[in-house]
């Protein structure tokens, strides 16, 4: 599926330096994402501390899934 370069690339397609970039972006996204989640979880009287434990939880499983 192309989604870089305005849809016109893969990510195997970037260069080294492209794909280091998308994945800084990325994770950056995601660091966003679980604060707008976590900030949601709370305007719904829902128990953050708890949603942000799974969060780091998942969070830490891809990273040992990494290494």
């Amino acid at each position: 599926m192309k989604s870089h370069k305005e849809n016109t690339a893969t990510f195997e397609e970037l260069t080294y330096a492209e794909q280091a970039k998308s994945i800084s972006a990325q994770i950056l996204s995601l660091e966003r994402a679980i604060i707008a989640h976590e900030r949601r979880a709370s305007e719904e009287n829902r128990n953050v501390t708890e949603k942000h434990l799974q969060l780091i939880e998942q969070v830490q499983r891809m990273v040992e899934r990494l290494n």
